[in-house]
C-alpha cells in the first residue's frame, strides 16, 4: 500500500513539475514576443521621428529653394503617415482584444471595394510594385469598411515587403462552394509550413528582431486573423509557386 501510495503521488508530482514548466515556457515565450515588440517599436518610431526632425530642422534655420523645401515637406508628411499607421495598428489591436467581436458591418460588393483600396493607394504603390488584379464573379460580403480597409492595407503592405525585388503581387477573387474568396500573392521566400499559424499571434515575427532586415511590429497579421475570424472568416497560407506566399481569405456570401 505505501508503495502505492508512493507511486501515485510521484506521478502526481511529476505531472505538476511539467505543467510547471510548460507554464514557464508559455511565459518565457510571451516575454520575448513582447520584448521583440517594444524593439519594433522603438525602431519604428525613431526613424520617422529623426526624419521629422531633420526635414523641419533644415527647413526652419536654412534658406532652401521651392523644389528643395517641397521634398523635405514630403518627407516630413511621409513620416508623419508612417506614424499614423504604426499607431492606428497598436489601437485597433486593443479595441479587438476588448471587444465581444460581433460583426456589426455592412454589406459590400468585395470586387468594388477591392479595387477602390487598390485605385486609393496607386500613387504610393506605383513607384514600388506593380499589382496583377484578376477579378471573379460579382458577390456581397459582410464587414465593416474600416476593418476591410486595414485587412487589405496589411496584406498588401506584408505582399510588398516579402516580394522579390522587381516582381509585381497578385490580388485574386472568386465564388466557390458559397463563399467568396480573396487571395493576395507574393513570390517571396515564403513561410516555413512550421511557422504559418505561428505567424498569426500577437507581435510575433520569424527572426530575431536585432538581426531581420524587414520592418514590423509584428501586428499587423495578427489583426488581419482577427479581424476575419470576428467576420465569420477564414484565412490559410498556401505556398506560391515558384517561390513566395499566398494569403487565401475565405468569406459567407450575403444576398440582398
Amino acid at each position: 500500500m505505501i508503495v502505492g501510495e508512493g507511486s501515485v503521488f510521484l506521478l502526481i508530482l511529476g505531472f505538476g513539475l511539467f505543467k510547471i514548466r510548460q507554464m514557464q515556457k508559455r511565459e518565457l515565450l510571451s516575454q520575448e514576443k513582447e520584448k521583440n515588440f517594444l524593439l519594433a517599436v522603438t525602431h519604428e518610431l525613431k526613424t520617422p521621428i529623426a526624419s521629422n526632425r531633420l526635414a523641419l530642422e533644415t527647413i526652419k534655420t536654412r534658406e532652401l529653394n521651392p523644389d528643395l523645401k517641397k521634398q523635405m515637406l514630403d518627407t516630413a508628411i511621409a513620416s508623419n503617415v508612417r506614424l499614423e499607421e504604426l499607431v492606428n495598428k497598436i489601437l485597433i489591436s486593443t479595441e479587438l482584444e476588448a471587444s465581444e467581436g460581433i460583426n456589426n458591418g455592412a454589406t459590400m460588393n468585395l470586387n468594388a471595394e477591392l479595387r477602390r483600396v487598390v485605385r486609393e493607394n496607386a500613387d504610393s504603390l506605383k513607384p514600388l510594385v506593380g499589382i496583377e488584379e484578376d477579378y471573379g464573379p460579382e458577390c456581397q460580403i459582410k464587414i465593416g469598411l474600416l476593418e476591410f480597409d486595414t485587412i487589405i492595407n496589411n496584406l498588401i503592405q506584408n505582399a510588398i515587403k516579402y516580394r522579390n525585388d522587381g516582381e509585381n503581387i497578385a490580388i485574386r477573387t472568386q465564388v466557390k462552394g458559397g463563399s467568396a474568396q480573396l487571395q493576395i500573392e507574393d513570390t517571396g521566400p515564403g513561410i516555413p509550413d512550421e511557422e504559418k499559424k505561428k505567424v498569426f499571434d500577437k507581435f510575433y515575427r520569424m527572426g530575431d528582431e536585432m538581426t531581420r532586415s524587414t520592418k514590423g511590429t509584428g501586428l499587423g497579421l495578427f489583426l488581419v486573423k482577427e479581424i476575419v475570424s470576428r467576420n465569420n472568416g477564414e484565412i490559410s497560407i498556401l505556398d506560391n509557386t515558384p517561390s513566395g506566399c499566398i494569403f487565401k481569405l475565405s468569406f459567407p456570401i450575403y444576398t440582398t
